[in-house]
Parts: C-alpha cells; structure tokens; sequence
C-alpha cells in the first residue's frame, strides 16, 4: 500500500531541487463554455462537428471520432480539419483552466513537456509569474520541423508541445494516426529534440491527465524515458491517474516491467491542487522564518512614500512585502490597524494616496472575494492615475501574492491589468523585482520633485 505523506515528501523533496519536469495531458484541460464544464477536447469535438455538418453523430464522440467520421465522407479534405480547429482555437472564449494555474504557481516547475496542442499551459504561466507578459518560451515538436530546447542554461521557463500547436496548418496530432506518426518520429535520432530528451532522462517525470490507450502510453512511457523500461535510470516516473486500476493489462505490464514507475490513483486536477498547496506550505514556513519584519512606520504616511493596499486576511505576506521593499532602500507605509475610524480615517487614507509616489495595491485570491476599504483604496488610486495618462511614469505597480488569476477576473480594476503585475508568492520579491520597484519609484519621484 502507498503510503502517501512519503510520497508527497519524496516528490516535493525533488521538486525543491529542481529535478521534476511535469508532462501534461488533454484530461487536465477541462474548461467552463456557456455555462458547462467540460474536457476541452471535448468541447472542440462538438463545435467541430457544428462546422463540418455531422449531424448523425453522437453529441460526445470524442475528437478523434469526430475527424475519422468527417474523413470518411466523400470529398472530404483533411486540410479542412486543420483550418477548423486553429479558427475554433481563436474563438472560443474561455478561461485558462484552474489547474494549470497551480501548477504555474510552483516556481521549482521550469520547464514542461506536454502532449496538449492548446496554448493553455503557457498562458498560465504568463498569467501567474508575468503578470500576463508572454515570457514563456514555447516549442512544438513536428515530423517534418527540427525544433529543441536552446543549447546551454535557459532559466526561462518553457513549455515543449510534443504533439505540435494548433494551427490552421498540418503540424500537430489530431486523430490516433496522427498520434502514431509523431510517437515513431520521436524515436528517429535525426528528428528527436536530443536536448529535451536529455533533459527527461536526467530528470523525474510527473505525468498528469495523460489517458491514453494502452498502446500509446507504453509507447509514450518509453519514449520519455528514452530507453527500455526494465532498466533502471535513477528517476521515477509518476503516473496521476484516477482509472490506472481499471486498467488491468497496464498495471501488469508495468509491474512486471517498469519497477521505477510510480502510480497514484487519484483525479489529475485533485492531485494538482494538493501538490501546489503542500508546495506553497513548504515554501511559507521556510519563507516566513527567514522573512523580517518591516520597520515601525508614523502613524501618517510621509508624502512621496510607497502606499500598500492590501486586505486585512494578507497581513502576513504583505508584511514580508514591505520588508522587502525596505530593504531595497524604499519608503514604505500601510495601515497597520485598517480600522475604519470613519470621515477623518478616510479623508487620511485619500490624501495619502494623493501624496503617495507609488500605489502598490496587493492582489489575492482573498481580495478578489472580499469586499473591503481597500477597494476605496483601489479605486482613488485609479482616479490619480489619470493624471499620468499618456508619460512614461508608473504610479500604480499591481503585486499578485498567490496563484489567483487576475488577469480573468472581474473583480480586478481594469487600470490594474492593463500594466504590468509582478508575482511574488507569499509577498517574497526577486531582486530584478525590486529592482523594477525602485526605477519606477526613482522616476516618479524625480518627476514630482521636478513639479515642486
């Protein structure tokens, strides 16, 4: 029997270090679409057969049956499928799944192998780390395309489509034979991408939400592990699968054959949300031991200091926040208290902003929910911000402490979104963060001077 806290342990303990590489599977993306949830394949496959006009077939035929009964018509043409499918891909409005926004907020994750032909991991990262930027590196593997990860060390965190990216041209796996051919191309040396293979040989695999047949996950097994799997290479791979003991031929298969194969039954998506909550547990209690606390402040802010907004459930990263910023040589101020003491508290509170160099509003999970005076906060700040409409000045800098996706919510400022938002989990900084922080700063304040 597993037993599971040693298995977090041992997973979490190699994750630290840098040694898991994630690939990802279409069961992970499941979307919400007018209301339903749902595999987004899924959804694909139903408005596909919408477009092609296949009206005798079954509403949740999956997408391979889907284009095998469009290929089967006379006068079909494949390049349709293709064209359909990028045009659907642009259209379709919905949101980056939840899933692998957890996944993005663990920062130990660089690089990811995925046999997804959506964008959806990429924007996630984007999303939580970049504040939207489309900072993340992203490769796609075709047949006929040579595509690797760039020679030497590459920080940058990257996504590697190993089925392709959808497109309205030919280059990525739509049905099982399209599956066939990219799978026995990978195992050409002249086509394979050698670096990323050397990367997931050296490396544990955590595989999430990749049911495949039985054929084409030994396939794919052996494939990433880039050898027979009898033989022992010093790495584990982890099989995330909810049905693996319905499966009784793989199970036997793996038994007997690949001893270093881990499997934990369990819903991929479940499985996400644990594994990024126990990271970010490991994560704060070794942060909030070595965190400081920020230095006392007037019971008045300075004018030309750093206002902090934030809601009174972040107190605790919002004050690893401020330490940091201090320590970066900032003038730093927040309310402490957040008490509301009526006209003479909010007249306070407005005037500082008024007079503030900056606006650093702390954005969360908790804020989105939650109403409170720090929305006061926000919204005097956007009517400030008019004033720098159309100068090269920052006045607001949006700080996002958690994995919450505010890029899609509604319950962000418009103002806030449309520049850029720094990710710092937990209120820790990166120094090329406070590094940003304080040349905002600098110009605002040299500006101000200027205008005195």
């Amino acid at each position: 029997m597993l037993d599971q806290e040693a298995f977090w342990d041992e997973l979490l303990s190699y994750i630290e270090a840098h040694s898991v590489i994630p690939v990802v599977g279409p069961e992970l993306i499941v979307v919400e679409y007018e209301g339903c949830i749902q595999p987004y394949r899924q959804l694909l496959a139903r408005q596909l057969a919408i477009r092609l006009k296949l009206s005798d077939i079954e509403p949740d035929a999956p997408l391979e049956q889907v284009v095998a009964a469009y290929l089967a018509k006379a006068g079909a043409k494949r390049q349709s499928v293709y064209r359909e499918l990028g045009d659907l891909a642009t259209k379709l409005v919905v949101k980056i799944p939840e899933p692998l926004l957890q996944l993005a907020s663990i920062r130990d994750l660089n690089l990811f192998a995925s046999f997804c032909t959506d964008t959806f991991l990429a924007q996630a990262i984007n999303a939580v780390r970049f504040g939207g930027r489309p900072q993340t590196h992203q490769l796609a593997f075709s047949p006929n395309e040579a595509s690797d990860l760039p020679e030497g060390q590459n920080n940058e965190p990257t996504v590697f489509s190993l089925f392709g990216r959808m497109s309205v041209l030919p280059k990525y796996v739509v049905a099982e034979e399209d599956a066939l051919e990219w799978v026995s191309s990978l195992q050409v040396p002249e086509k394979r991408p050698a670096r990323l293979f050397d990367e997931l040989g050296r490396n544990h695999l955590l595989f999430l939400g990749c049911q495949f047949p039985d054929w084409l996950t030994r396939f794919l097994l052996r494939t990433a592990k880039n050898g027979k799997l009898s033989v022992e290479r010093g790495f584990f791979e982890y099989l995330i699968d909810a049905e693996f003991e319905n499966n009784s031929s793989l199970v036997t298969f793996l038994t007997a054959f690949s001893k270093e194969t881990q499997v934990f039954v369990r819903e991929p998506a479940d499985f996400v949300a644990e594994l990024a909550r126990r990271w970010q547990g490991r994560q704060s209690a070794s942060g909030a031991a070595a965190a400081a606390e920020p230095a006392p402040m007037a019971q008045i802010m300075p004018p030309g200091s750093i206002f902090i907004s934030y809601a009174s459930e972040d107190r605790a990263p919002v004050l690893r926040l401020a330490a940091d910023l201090q320590a970066a040589g900032l003038p730093v101020w927040l309310d402490r208290q957040q008490l509301d003491w009526g006209s003479d508290y909010t007249a306070r509170i407005q005037l500082a902003i008024g007079q503030c160099a900056l606006f650093v509003p702390v954005l969360s999970a908790t804020a989105q929910q939650r109403t409170g005076f720090f929305r006061k906060e926000w919204a005097w700040a956007c009517e400030r911000n008019l004033d720098f409409t159309g100068t090269s000045l920052t006045f607001i800098c949006p700080v996002v402490i958690d994995a919450a996706a505010v890029l899609t919510s509604n319950e962000i400022p418009p103002t806030f979104k449309a520049v850029h938002i720094e990710s710092a989990p937990d209120g820790i900084l990166q120094e090329h963060q406070s590094a940003a922080i304080v040349g905002a700063f600098n110009a605002m304040r040299a500006r101000l001077r200027g205008a005195a």
